[in-house]
């Protein structure tokens, strides 16, 4: 991360982080997260819930 100077002489933080998420961008995540929770555990036969959630 650096400073940068804008136009008009301020200085901001540069940096690689991402943007904010929207609120529709989180609530899409969750639910895909929880989608792909249960098709493993469809995979698998077992419960949903009873496996751990991990990187997919």
């Amino acid at each position: 991360m650096y400073t940068a100077t804008t136009r008009g002489g301020a200085l901001r933080a540069v940096g690689s982080r991402a943007p904010a998420a929207t609120p529709r961008a989180r609530l899409r995540a969750s639910w895909l997260r929880h989608w792909r929770e249960a098709q493993r555990c469809a995979a698998m036969n077992v419960p949903t819930g009873t496996v751990k959630r991990g990187r997919v």
